[in-house]
This record gives structure tokens, C-alpha cells and sequence, in this order.
């Protein structure tokens, strides 16, 4: 099949089925995927997705998105003529939009990072390099992981009430070349002050005063920051970090080294586990998922456990990520 922006023909899938010990396996393509500041950070054209293809053995059913409904549909479409797999070939956006469509069916996601982050590709232990991120589905392993929820609306990095999310908020727009983002992002920090908020968890409520409070499914979040070294991806509970009062100086170097992935124990920082997390606050907080605004507090989160079907390279979570070796968790338990 060759690739091209989907139409109404193009989800018709007029081929035959494969032979019954292929795998139906469909690729779908962001092609705008891969920009920070306005700026393309890969140049992968089709003649490279299909020698991609070629190297994982994913078929020749390539198709390009033109719209995030596209990439909805088209994986939705999958689903519904029981493919195998679904392959995302984009960033943590695409990657999102795609697994919303395969959540608790049979059909398993494959993920060739293009993007500028791929955090979910990352906790994952996927290789970040397109090459050998395709050997990797060659080899690889399905595995489920657990999925964030807020209104019936996935997510699939980690949540955040407070100065995390109203640092967002302007910081998001760097992707969309407002370099004075990167000015106003520092003034919200320093401007930003602790407020009073309960959170309720599955074993206790918590009345306290902080900056934010972080909800992670996985360890990476943001701008590849390392959120919550010790999230998992398969234990049915989120990572629930508290940040209580930070000297301004105290919080830049603490953000700073988690941007740039020295994580370092701060005392100010308390962690628990919950299946889920609600939070109240006397005034209304920002709060976000992802990269999706949820508007303001009052705000619950909760855990779809073992949700999505995800290709991981053989052994992978066996294997300490680089940079936080002392962090790694035990391995993602095998899909049934």
C-alpha cells in the first residue's frame, strides 16, 4: 500500500487479509512529528519509514495522518479488523493519540520514536534511534501497561496540580516557535506561590500546603524530565510526589537537575503510591495530563491497570535505563 493522507477510501482497506501466520500489521505516520521551537529535530521521509518497515518486518501497509481525527481513526479502523498491531511513527503525541484507540483490545502498539521526547517510548525502554527501534520489534515482547485516566480521557506520562501545570501552560508554546515562552515559563516559577489543597489517596488524606503535586503512570514526564524515578508502568498505581515549600534558588536547581536527568533525593519532596488521586483546593489550581489542559481543581486521577498491549524489546525493563540505573524498577510482567 503506499502512503498517502487517509480519505474515505483509505480506511475501506480493500486488500486481502494476510496469510493466517502473518500478523495484520498497520503503520501509521506523523510526518510533522519531530519539532522543538519551530524547529524540524529529524528528517525521516518516506522512502526511510519503508526501509524502517522493511528492517521490523511490518508489512507494507504505511499511512500518513493529516489530522490528530486521522490518526484516531485509522488506528480505530485497525481495531475494528482485529490488526495484530498498530505501529506509531511519530512523537508522544502521536503515540497518544493512537493508544487511546487500542486501549483494552486485543490489538498491541508498536512505537518508532520520530519525535523530539518520546517520553512513553522511553519508560518503555524502546531505543530512541528509528533503527534500532525497529530491530527491537523484531525481537521484542508484548507487555500491558496501565493507563492514567481523568473524565474518561487517557493518559499515559503523568498528571500535575499546581506550579508544574501552570508552568506548562506557557512553556508548550515553545514547540510552536515562541522562544519568549522560555522568559515567561521562569517568571510563572518565581512568581508562583505554595497553596493550601487536600489530597486524597487509596490509604490516607493529605492537608497540606505545596507548590504542586505530581501523578505519574511512568518515570518521565514533560520536556523528558525525570519526574518520578520509580514509577512503574505495571503496578496499577501511580507515583503521587508532593512539593512542599522550596526556596526559590532551591527549586531552579532542583528543576534543573531533573531537566537534565540528575535526578537527586530533596527532602522537600514527599512520595506515595495510590491507585487514585483527588485534589481539592480552597482556590481553583491548574491542572494538566500530558500535554492536555484539565482546566482547574477539583481534579481526580485514576489507574486503568494493564489497559494497553505495548511491544518492548526482549527483556527490556530487565535492563537498568543509563542514567538511572539505581532507580530501575523490576521487569513489566508479559501480556496474557
Amino acid at each position: 500500500m503506499n502512503a498517502r493522507a487517509p480519505t474515505a477510501e483509505a480506511t475501506e482497506a480493500p486488500e486481502p487479509p494476510p496469510p493466517a501466520d502473518r500478523p495484520r500489521i498497520r503503520v501509521i505516520w506523523n510526518a510533522t512529528a519531530g519539532s522543538k521551537g519551530g524547529i524540524p529535530t529529524n528528517s525521516v521521509d518516506e522512502a526511510g519509514i519503508r526501509e524502517l518497515m522493511k528492517r521490523g518486518r511490518l508489512g507494507d501497509e504505511l499511512v500518513l495522518t493529516a489530522s490528530p481525527d486521522d490518526a484516531r481513526a485509522q488506528a480505530g479502523d485497525a481495531v475494528s479488523r482485529g490488526y495484530d498491531l498498530v505501529v506509531a511513527v511519530g512523537g508522544d503525541g502521536t503515540v497518544g493519540l493512537i493508544a487511546g484507540e487500542l486501549l483494552g483490545s486485543p490489538t498491541a502498539l508498536a512505537i518508532l520514536p520520530l519525535g523530539s521526547v518520546m517520553n512513553i517510548a522511553r519508560s518503555l525502554g524502546i531505543p530512541r534511534d528509528p533503527a534500532a527501534a525497529a530491530d527491537a520489534i523484531v525481537s521484542g515482547e508484548v507487555v500491558t501497561m496501565d493507563v492514567g485516566d481523568v473524565d474518561g480521557e487517557p493518559f499515559y506520562e503523568a498528571g500535575s496540580v499546581g506550579l508544574n501545570a501552570a508552568m506548562f501552560r506557557e512553556a508548550q508554546r515553545f514547540d510552536d516557535g515562541d522562544w519568549s515562552s522560555i522568559a515567561k515559563t521562569l517568571w510563572v516559577a518565581f512568581r508562583y506561590r505554595p497553596a493550601r489543597m487536600a489530597i486524597d489517596l487509596e490509604d490516607r488524606q493529605i492537608r497540606t500546603r505545596a507548590l504542586m503535586v505530581t501523578v505519574s503512570n511512568g518515570p518521565y514526564a514533560g520536556a523528558g524530565m525525570t519526574v518520578a524515578p520509580g514509577a512503574r508502568l505495571d503496578d496499577g498505581r501511580f507515583d503521587v510526589r508532593v512539593f512542599h515549600r522550596f526556596s526559590k534558588p532551591r527549586l531552579l536547581r532542583h528543576l534543573v537537575s531533573v531537566a537534565f536527568g540528575r535526578y537527586r533525593y530533596a527532602p522537600e519532596v514527599d512520595t506515595y503510591r495510590s491507585k487514585f488521586v483527588r485534589i481539592r483546593s480552597r482556590h481553583p489550581l491548574p491542572a494538566r495530563a500530558d500535554a492536555h489542559d484539565l482546566g482547574t481543581t477539583p481534579i481526580e486521577f485514576t489507574t486503568r491497570p494493564a489497559a494497553l498491549r505495548v511491544v518492548i524489546p526482549a527483556r527490556a525493563a530487565e535492563r537498568a535505563a543509563p542514567d538511572h540505573a539505581e532507580h530501575q524498577e523490576p521487569p513489566l510482567k508479559p501480556a496474557p
